[in-house]
């Protein structure tokens, strides 16, 4: 399929830069999808794979004359795997940021996501934590010097990845605190903080600061806004009142048509 450059701008109106995903415009290349994601209205896309796509300078090309944002890639660690919780990956892991980064630059975003992997049983919660500062204060200097960001992603352990290391947004701040540098934060999920935690708002309130990244969906199910429990217009509204003005990424399945979901993004966006 063509790309449509007919269609309504929904997304003009939105407060924050909401990134929609690649994948609900099947048909186009990556080029291609750049223009939907603008023709739209939208100002940002996200797919944490996309550092890996051969055509990441046409891709930042098409974003800068578009003023579409590329939202964060992942870069290393695992889920239910190894990961920087381990001293032992540490070695990997500063490998594979220092190729994150030249990868990212070229796609043209300025965030990488981090896992922390399984929680190990052979060491204790503070080691791993621990563990997890050194890893963030031996890449530290790599991202200062490329004016990039590595966020930490906690994961809800109640539904979705059992055995993941962190979970609440208390412990990834204190890991970011601890590391001491402005080029590692942490991502809040809104999908996974709300099984984890709940008090989302007041929780991206007191941490807004140490928050460099967001993605969102609704619980349970984890699909667009208005299918769950959540209020998007407030936590949209919450997360604008703290200042950020970064990428907002939506990571959920869709239920619904493409455009109908842009249409509830967009209203969500506009208080």
């Amino acid at each position: 399929m063509p790309v449509n450059y007919a269609v309504e701008k929904i997304g003009a109106a939105c407060k924050n830069n909401l990134a929609v995903s690649p994948g609900w415009f099947p048909g186009l290349s990556h080029v291609e999808m750049v223009e939907q994601v603008a023709a739209y209205g939208f100002r940002a896309f996200e797919n944490l794979g996309a550092r890996n796509w051969e055509d990441r300078a046409a891709v930042r090309a098409k974003c800068e004359e578009l003023g579409v944002s590329v939202g964060a890639v992942g870069c290393s660690g695992t889920i239910v795997g190894d990961g920087p919780v381990n001293a032992a990956f540490h070695a990997q892991f500063v490998t594979e940021i220092r190729a994150a980064i030249a990868q990212a630059r070229e796609l043209g975003t300025a965030t990488l996501l981090a896992l922390a992997g399984a929680e190990r049983t052979d060491l204790s919660r503070e080691q791993q934590a621990d563990n997890l500062v050194a890893a963030g204060k031996l890449v530290a200097p790599y991202l200062e010097d490329a004016g990039m960001t590595l966020v930490w992603e906690p994961l809800n352990v109640k539904v979705n990845h059992g055995g993941y290391f962190l979970v609440y947004s208390k412990d990834a701040a204190d890991i970011v605190r601890r590391t001491g540098s402005p080029a590692v934060k942490f991502l809040f999920d809104v999908y996974h903080q709300q099984i984890s935690e709940g008090d989302v708002i007041r929780n991206l309130q007191a941490y807004h600061e140490l928050i460099g990244h967001y993605h969102f969906g609704d619980n349970p199910g984890r699909h667009e806004p208005t299918t769950g429990e959540l209020n998007y217009r407030n936590i949209f509204r919450a997360i604008h009142g703290t200042g950020y003005r970064g990428v907002v990424a939506a990571e959920f399945g869709k239920t619904m048509e493409t455009e109908q979901v842009l249409r509830i993004l967009a209203d969500c966006d506009n208080w």
